[in-house]
């Protein structure tokens, strides 16, 4: 049997790259001599030809993660929109209550990059993803590397580890009520629509989006 199920597998790069696009702050997993390690980061994606290549991030030089990620074997996992559904808001109530998500996983081989050019280069783009999302929170222009204080950086730069990944498989999933009938996850994404939690409205819109692509 196929895991996840094959209505929840998602193969669309574009989706996939959306997705960790929008959420770029990740988990990294990595495991040594049955130890297991996990840290939360945000990660810049290089892309090629539509599919994601490689993987950029930093983590705090004191991380134990960093004795032994030179050459791990790493996962790097995105978590889209989520939300509690009721066995209340279906048509009829004949299944138990789940959770519609959306993510998307991303295996490789983490590399150290110690190089000054590397880590500036990914401070600038980890800056530029996201920056514009924040529009109006302030009158002052986007923040980039060249906005920070003289010296910062030089101070900086020896408490981080930067490194990339080279991505070898990506798994994306898309819970979204694809195995129930139409009905049914109409009246889910209905009832979400009603919740006070915006990552409902999210689950929401991606289950109308679902029913659409598969009429």
């Amino acid at each position: 049997m196929a895991y996840p199920p094959r209505p929840h597998q998602e193969h669309d790069p574009a989706v996939m790259l959306a997705l960790m696009k929008a959420r770029p702050f990740a988990h990294l997993f990595t495991s040594r001599d049955g130890k297991h390690l996990v840290t939360r980061l945000p990660f810049a994606i290089d892309v090629t030809d539509g599919k994601r290549t490689t993987l950029r991030a930093h983590m705090n030089a004191n991380n134990p993660q960093t004795a032994h990620l030179d050459g791990a074997d790493v996962l790097v996992a995105f978590s889209g929109p989520d939300s509690y559904v009721s066995p209340n808001w279906r048509t009829k109530a004949d299944h138990g209550a789940t959770w519609d998500y959306t993510a998307v996983n991303v295996f490789g081989r983490a590399v150290i990059r110690p190089e000054r050019e590397f880590f500036n280069t990914l401070i600038i783009d980890l800056a530029a993803a996201v920056e514009p999302n924040f529009k109006g929170v302030t009158d002052k222009p986007d923040w980039s590397l060249k906005d920070a204080p003289e010296g910062y950086v030089d101070a900086l730069f020896p408490k981080l580890v930067s490194f990339e990944i080279a991505v070898t498989r990506v798994e994306g999933v898309s819970k979204l009520h694809q195995d129930f009938p139409a009905e049914d996850a109409q009246s889910v994404a209905t009832h979400l629509e009603k919740s006070a939690h915006p990552e409902s409205h999210e689950v929401a819109k991606l289950i109308r989006g679902a029913i659409r692509k598969s009429d």
